[in-house]
């Protein structure tokens, strides 16, 4: 408000000065002032209560040939007035009145194209102030909506992974009680970690990493004999944040979908790095079954995480997602900002 407030003084400031300088040319200094001030406060009076009104009025309705012609009319009585001001002051300066209506119709004139003129400008200072005005409020509305589309696919995540996990406990209760209980004691802080963590829009990369390794060693524990897993991790320490779960879904969607051939090799590789203090990359390999690629519906969770990647990292990350033969693979690039 300050700025806009200086702006406007800075403006009519200069305008008085400009007609000052002006009207030294013709009269003399002490009529050329109080000319200037007439003017300068006339104008001003005319902008803040005529021309910004009709532009309030007739832009919001798009109205745009009212306006002219109303401006244009307001625009000839500050003329007219402004020429009724100058006459006075010259009036009361000078003791003859001889060719002073000729100078009355050109200062007429004058004036009427100075008015004009201010008038537009006025009209285009107005436009641009709504637009701006518009152009936030679509930002705020679509800051809005975007906000709101993160927190349902929030909590259509939460269920997600909840079940996932409350199936792999019961997998464990079956094979060994002893086990499960230890397990248990780990899933407990998982759980802790997701429903607190869950409901911030950004945690801190470091948390993040550290739920993923102990999530990929539970995961790792559960899995039979034959499933050959390895991992790499690579993160120095930071100061950067993320939107929390955004990597486990791509765990959690190798192990769910990784082939179960006892006869083969099955196997899931994990690889997480970070390069150029902000660019993480993430790459996960896991062996799949050909005959069920197509009869396999894909997972929720990676389509819900797509669309968080989209909402929340617009411009700012590369996904690839591809399937050869008995493996699929997900390349991931994320630019992520410090805290």
């Amino acid at each position: 408000m300050f700025t806009i407030k200086k702006t406007d003084f800075l403006f009519w400031f200069f305008m008085f000065l400009l007609t000052f300088l002006q009207l030294s040319d013709d009269f003399t200094f002490v009529c050329a002032l109080l000319f200037s001030i007439a003017i300068t406060l006339t104008l001003r009076i005319h902008v803040m209560y005529v021309i910004n009104r009709l532009a309030n009025t007739y832009l919001r309705i798009k109205a745009d040939v009212k306006f002219i012609i109303y401006a244009l009319s307001a625009s000839i009585l500050t003329a007219v007035l402004l020429s009724i001001e100058g006459y006075i002051i010259i009036e009361m300066i000078f003791s003859e009145a001889a060719g002073k209506i000729n100078l009355m119709l050109s200062l007429f004139f004058g004036m009427l194209m100075i008015t004009i003129l201010i008038s537009g400008m006025s009209y285009s200072v107005e436009l641009f102030k709504q637009n701006t005005e518009a152009e936030k409020q679509h930002e705020i509305l679509k800051n809005s909506v975007l906000e709101s589309e993160i927190n349902h696919l929030r909590t259509q995540l939460s269920p997600h992974f909840t079940f996932n996990i409350l199936n792999n406990l019961q997998f464990l209760i079956r094979k060994d009680k002893d086990e499960a209980l230890e397990l248990l004691s780990r899933y407990s802080k998982i759980l802790r970690y997701y429903v607190y963590e869950s409901q911030n829009k950004w945690i801190k990369l470091d948390d993040e990493i550290a739920f993923l390794k102990h999530y990929f060693e539970l995961e790792k524990d559960r899995s039979g004999e034959n499933l050959q897993i390895s991992c790499q991790w690579n993160i120095p320490e930071n100061q950067l944040m993320i939107i929390p779960f955004v990597l486990s879904t791509f765990v959690e969607n190798a192990f769910k979908h990784v082939s179960s051939f006892a006869d083969k090799s099955n196997s899931i590789h994990l690889e997480i790095f970070l390069v150029n203090d902000n660019q993480l990359f993430l790459k996960i390999e896991n062996t799949t079954d050909p005959s069920l690629n197509d009869t396999k519906k894909e997972g929720v969770g990676l389509r819900y995480v797509q669309k968080r990647l989209d909402l929340s990292y617009p411009n700012n990350y590369k996904l690839a997602l591809s399937s050869h033969e008995n493996t699929y693979k997900v390349a991931l690039q994320l630019n992520l900002n410090n805290q």
